[in-house]
């Protein structure tokens, strides 16, 4: 999504050169918030973006992942060896799932969710009745435990918390996300972790910490991602937690900022307007829109297009937004609630529907909500980061 909002940004902004998006997946670019939810449910659910490419003028390069940038020489290799010149990049490659080493190492019956392929070969395995292990309580973990519910799986989830999306939501918040999962035939393993996998073949279990078992005929690891920025190396940059960018979002070296190297997306690490914190990263669904916008303005600035109300000096200030579908729960968030240091319930009971505030230094950084949208779309232009 980053590359392709990046190449539609810049045909609004009157770019006329040559755009070619390079992917490592087979599949034009789509929707990837439905994977967990309604794609997983339905296989008729429509999850690609509409292309319009009378508009568009781009080429798409798709299966054939970039392996090398040359930044000096302005080229990138890829893995079925093409080589692609550019006078500016935009990394916008994203994450990939990160999985975990046992000794008992089983990879049969053993799942990921990040692409549209996964969530296929995930559809395909499952049946009505199956008992099933999800490693992680985060979004995706939560989001899939409920859908798999409603395909009449036994879900069991396991996670070294004390409660699931406490450490995004807040004790208090998350507490009722547990309840009404639990409600619904979800078993949580909290305070735990997987040992080792059980089964010869193929797993048929998983060992816990505590020594206890739990029998699963499919496992599906959601502990985090890793950002695919290995294909920038030996270029100067930090790589340490995705792609380092400076204000204005262009890729940054010691020696300084690289105006013709950008990043949009999961990968981009980019820095606070006003705090003295460290960059940060933001895998919310809304940045990369809005990163697109901005880089796009960038280059038709640097090439001399007339770009109204653009300043090249002007900080990258979103406010970053988020949603998640659980049974009948619709969550939303805006802000960086991560930054808070204290919350607030301010409308609503924890019995029903809410809001709270989180908040840093006196200073809203961000609201969060199960249901009340207009209560919370209220609290949007308080948000202070």
């Amino acid at each position: 999504m980053g590359g392709l909002r990046t190449a539609e940004s810049l045909r609004r902004t009157g770019f006329e050169g040559e755009i070619t998006l390079l992917g490592a997946e087979s599949e034009f670019p789509y929707n990837r918030p439905p994977l967990s939810k309604e794609y997983l449910l339905n296989p008729e659910t429509k999850i690609h973006f509409n292309l319009n490419h009378d508009t568009l003028q781009s080429e798409f390069v798709l299966g054939d992942a970039a392996v090398r940038a040359n930044l000096k020489e302005q080229t990138v290799s890829t893995e079925q060896g093409k080589t692609f010149t550019f006078d500016y990049l935009v990394a916008a490659t994203g994450l990939r799932s990160r999985s975990l080493k046992f000794e008992n190492n089983l990879l049969t019956k053993r799942f990921s969710l990040r692409t549209m392929s996964d969530t296929e070969k995930l559809r395909t395995a499952i049946s009505s009745g199956m008992k099933v292990a999800i490693l992680g309580a985060g979004f995706i973990g939560c989001e899939l435990a409920a859908t798999l519910t409603k395909l009449g799986c036994s879900v069991h989830v396991i996670a070294p918390e004390a409660i699931p999306l406490a450490l995004a939501l807040g004790e208090d918040f998350a507490r009722v996300i547990q309840r009404n999962h639990e409600a619904q035939g979800v078993t949580f393993h909290m305070n735990t972790s997987v040992k080792d996998l059980i089964g010869e073949d193929d797993i048929r279990g998983v060992l816990l910490g505590d020594g206890t078992t739990i029998d699963c005929d499919i496992l599906i690891e959601a502990v985090g991602s890793l950002t695919n920025v290995e294909w920038l190396a030996d270029n100067n940059l930090d790589l340490s937690n995705g792609l380092l960018l400076d204000h204005a979002l262009h890729a940054v070296t010691p020696e300084g900022s690289l105006t013709h190297v950008y990043g949009v997306g999961d990968i981009a690490r980019f820095p606070y307007a006003h705090r003295q914190l460290p960059a940060r990263r933001i895998e919310h669904w809304n940045i990369p829109i809005e990163m697109a916008k901005r880089v796009a303005k960038d280059i038709c600035f640097q090439e001399g297009l007339d770009v109204a109300d653009y300043s090249p000096t002007e900080v990258f200030r979103p406010l970053a937004s988020f949603w998640s579908d659980q049974f009948d729960m619709h969550i939303l968030s805006y802000g960086e609630l991560h930054l808070a240091t204290s919350t607030k319930l301010l409308d609503g009971d924890f019995d029903g529907e809410f809001v709270v505030g989180y908040y840093r230094d006196d200073e809203l950084v961000g609201v969060a909500g199960l249901g009340m949208r207009g209560v919370l779309n209220t609290y949007r232009a308080e948000i202070s980061i």
